[in-house]
């Protein structure tokens, strides 16, 4: 075997027998060939950027970061998976912990910033989601010594805000990585679960079919008895057959929704690094809109992944049917105001909204106020989005004998006549979106909740740039009950 070939035995990774070993190990071994390809290629560039004032500290970086990477190889090449993956976390917190205390911008440093946004998700990816949290629960207390050593000593501050509060602040924002980390195991692991699954239910049909054919071949005789389990089994593979095309749907969904909000979570997360790295370098020269216009993209860019990851949860849960509606009376004008209430709140650009009711409308309504409150707000979100500025957006409410009826209506982009009935898909974006930030989940949870509660969703859109109207009826919880009742009898 030449040496080239030798090479590329070593940097493969080493065979493992079960599927669990075999996922982990090529995650650390992926990890050592890219950061190991990465830091080559910025020791190689060292000598053209020596003369950068850190290029002594980036240096010293990156060689540690490869000795580590370069031992955790070794140690993975042995068999000894756990303390590669160990040792891969500790070498990247380690390093740049270090870094970052010996770097002279303290928290506004990029080894500061590296600690606590990268170590806490490759720890998490590597090892699990407790040593996620537990790297976090470190970062807090490695952020606040170093916010301590600025308030014992100001004149060292490079920056003129209060070092407590930015060490609040950017705590909280890296405190969401290990939810990040969290959903990204659940699904992973309920991939895998369902895969198995599918397996197993696989294995157990072709063994129920090799047994009829034994039977059929021995029992002649028993001609009658062998036609009904021949029945039996006939239905019994109908109903695996559904389960595995169910499960793979949904291992396949999963798949699919970890690979779409894995790519969506980039852009504010690069929002929030701009932003921040902006604020560091230049603080006392930006005006004071231009910090508040930083300081805004950084909260939208929170908010963004916050309802994102909410919007993800709503999905997964729709998927599971495990959305129970819980119904409650109102009178109908007091609920049209909580709702009114609750969505200026929510809403940034509420001075667009025009809401239409009878506010002497008193007839007593009975139904899901957080269901109807998540329709109307995903609704009124894709009509302020797809909207000009200037435009309003109508909002009506009314009842209409057994049922609660509300309609949104806006001038904006419109819907193309041949992609209408394909809106409600998960995933489904318009060919008339442009760059207009979105993954396609909202319309999927409206229809997905009014499915759930027995309703109708209608769209009427005359084509592109020409308004779009979503009228939707749900009914009341005595009509829902009742209909439910029927179905079971």
């Amino acid at each position: 075997m030449s040496t080239l070939q030798k090479l590329r035995t070593w940097l493969d990774a080493p065979d493992v027998l079960d599927d669990e070993s075999r996922r982990r190990v090529a995650l650390c071994n992926l990890i050592f060939r890219a950061g190991t390809l990465f830091l080559v290629m910025t020791l190689l560039l060292w000598p053209f950027v020596a003369t950068s004032p850190n290029s002594e500290q980036y240096l010293i970086i990156s060689m540690a970061l490869l000795a580590g990477l370069v031992i955790s190889k070794l140690i993975l090449n042995q068999g000894y998976i756990r303390g590669a993956e160990y040792l891969i976390a500790i070498t990247f917190w380690v390093t740049f912990a270090f870094a970052a205390l010996v770097h002279p911008d303290g928290m506004v440093g990029t080894p500061f910033f590296a600690v606590i946004a990268i170590t806490p998700i490759l720890s998490g990816f590597v090892v699990g989601t407790k040593a996620s949290v537990l790297v976090t629960v470190i970062n807090w207390g490695l952020g606040g010594y170093m916010t301590w050593l600025d308030v014992m000593n100001p004149a060292n501050v490079p920056y003129s805000e209060e070092p407590v509060v930015r060490y609040i602040i950017l705590m909280i924002m890296v405190s969401a990585f290990p939810i990040i980390v969290y959903v990204w195991h659940r699904n992973l692991r309920e991939a895998l679960t369902q895969v198995r699954i599918s397996e197993q239910a696989r294995a157990e049909t072709a063994a129920y079919r090799v047994q009829n054919e034994a039977l059929e071949a021995a029992v002649a005789a028993r001609t009658q008895a062998l036609e009904q389990s021949l029945v039996r089994e006939q239905r019994l593979g109908e109903k695996l057959a559904l389960a595995l095309e169910a499960e793979t749907r949904l291992g396949e969904m999963q798949s699919r929704i970890i690979t779409v909000v894995s790519h969506e979570f980039r852009t504010p997360l690069s929002v929030i690094n701009s932003s921040s790295e902006i604020l560091r370098q230049y603080y006392d020269r930006l005006p004071l809109e231009r910090r508040e216009a930083a300081h805004q993209r950084i909260n939208d860019a929170i908010f963004y992944l916050n309802d994102l990851l909410k919007d993800v949860t709503l999905v997964d849960k729709a998927q599971r049917a495990r959305i129970q509606p819980s119904y409650q009376s109102f009178a109908f004008n007091e609920l049209c105001q909580q709702l009114i209430k609750r969505i200026n709140r929510e809403v940034s650009d509420a001075s667009r909204l025009q809401f239409h009711f009878l506010p002497e409308l008193k007839t007593a309504v009975q139904t899901d106020f957080n269901l109807l409150e998540q329709i109307v707000n995903h609704l009124i979100s894709n009509a302020l989005k797809y909207s000009a500025e200037e435009t309003d957006v109508h909002v009506h409410f009314w009842v209409d004998g057994t049922q609660i009826c509300l309609e949104v209506r806006d001038s904006g982009i419109g819907i193309p006549l041949a992609e209408q009935a394909k809106v409600c898909d998960l995933f489904y974006r318009g060919s008339n979106v442009d760059e207009r930030r979105g993954l396609g989940l909202g319309l999927f949870i409206v229809q997905a909740i009014i499915q759930l509660m027995q309703g109708s969703l209608h769209l009427s859109s005359k084509g592109n740039g020409q308004g779009a109207v979503f009228e939707v009826s749900l009914p009341l919880a005595s009509e829902f009950e009742g209909a439910v009742a029927q179905t079971a009898s």
